[in-house]
């Protein structure tokens, strides 16, 4: 951007200082296709131990990113979302789901996927949630009974889509 485009854009730096902004970039790029790269291999070569490595970490940065939003830090949250989210479930789901209902169908894949297997891990996330966190039976069972049933249904107003999405993709490839 030039002078009065900056201006208009709120931009209040000089223009060097955009043009080596652009520069590292355009620099970032290459490192972050070299890493796209290197990630697809890690998926071809060791499947689940990249699917649960990159899970926990991306469980770890969102606890993390909630807690600077709500200004309360937990190293014991942080935990215990980073081990829900590490095993590898969704691998095994959607490689039966191959299995059983054959190549395609990504409607379908998405319907079964809602109905069975994201309440069940909606549940595993209650339970092994609250557990991990010191609940008792009765805490965790009491949640359960308030809230189980209004973030399956939440989560139906996002994750179909996203779901569909991925069987799409996956019937691509």
């Amino acid at each position: 951007m030039h002078g009065a485009a900056c201006k208009l854009a709120g931009y209040r730096h000089h223009a060097s200082q955009l043009c080596l902004k652009h520069f590292w970039f355009i620099a970032m790029r290459k490192e972050i296709v070299a890493f796209g790269k290197w990630y697809d291999q890690q998926i071809e070569v060791r499947p689940l131990a990249t699917k649960a490595l990159t899970s926990s970490v991306l469980a770890a940065l969102s606890s993390v990113v909630a807690q600077v939003i709500r200004r309360k830090a937990s190293i014991r949250e942080v935990v215990s979302f980073t081990l829900q989210a590490a095993p590898p479930f969704s691998h095994f789901w959607f490689e039966l789901l191959e299995a059983k209902l054959g190549p395609g169908k990504a409607a379908l894949k998405t319907t079964v996927d809602q109905l069975l297997f994201r309440p069940i891990m909606i549940w595993y996330c209650f339970v092994f949630g609250g557990f991990l966190s010191g609940k008792r039976w009765t805490e965790v069972k009491d949640n359960l009974h308030r809230n189980f049933a209004k973030v399956v249904v939440s989560s139906w107003k996002v994750w179909p889509a996203a779901m569909w999405l991925t069987h799409r993709q996956r019937c691509r490839i």
